[in-house]
């Protein structure tokens, strides 16, 4: 075989090898997150960003420290239990997986524990970079297999199950609303599940999670507030993504 006859099959071998890489490396995530539970507080679960393995705090109905994560699409959260393996590593005891939504931006993952095995957790990924869900708004996310109506003051709206509606609220600074929600099962009649007042202040986001709760008569759920105010010192891409 001539020197030319190799460069043609290497050449074209180097470009389909440097596009594979390119796009294996385009596929890599580079997002911040933050993590709420719906359940319990979750103690010490870990991840790995880059070559580090990082801890995580997950608290009920309360947002953990916004952090930064490089890998997969699909992040796995681990327990390191106290034995090691063939190399000296310890053991990793996969609790969870997510698949996250996009490469970049910031979303918010809720963790819930599995009934079968408290000590695994269902995660998904939602949406919370600032520039969509921005301080002065209401976000209610719907959890529930069915929809619930909401009645914010003089206007209704109909929040689809299994997703959310943003609510930007142009209300007086430091003010509460009157807030009446109905669950709206299928086959059954609606359920009044929620009735009182929302505060609104012009420096928060609110983040409500309604929940549905098991057992009993159907539309029964929970209903979980998650203030948060705009960062003092946030980076850049934080509240400008």
């Amino acid at each position: 075989m001539s020197s030319t006859q190799i460069i043609y099959l290497v050449v074209p071998l180097l470009l389909l090898l440097s596009t594979t890489m390119s796009t294996a490396q385009e596929e890599l995530a580079n997002v911040r997150l933050g993590a709420v539970s719906l359940d319990s507080k979750i103690r010490d679960i870990k991840y790995q960003t880059g070559s580090d393995v990082e801890s995580l705090y997950v608290f009920k109905g309360q947002r953990s420290q916004t952090f930064d994560y490089r890998g997969a699409k699909d992040i796995v959260f681990f327990r390191e239990s106290g034995q090691l393996d063939a190399e000296g590593n310890p053991i990793r005891i996969k609790v969870g997986q997510c698949a996250l939504p996009a490469t970049t931006g910031q979303y918010l993952l809720l963790f819930s524990q599995q009934s079968e095995d408290p000590e695994q957790y269902r995660i998904f990924a939602i949406s919370d970079d600032w520039k969509t869900f921005n301080s002065g708004t209401y976000r209610f996310l719907n959890l529930a297999p069915f929809d619930i109506a909401l009645r914010l003051d003089d206007t209704v709206h109909r929040i689809k199950e299994r997703n959310f509606t943003d609510v930007p609220a142009d209300f007086t600074n430091a003010s509460n609303h009157k807030a009446v929600m109905v669950s709206l099962p299928d086959g059954e009649d609606p359920m009044r599940v929620f009735e009182g007042e929302i505060y609104f202040t012009e420096n928060l986001r609110m983040l409500y999670l309604i929940n549905p709760k098991e057992g009993g008569r159907p539309g029964r759920v929970n209903f979980m507030a998650i203030p948060q105010a705009i960062p003092k010192t946030a980076p850049a891409d934080e509240t400008s993504q």
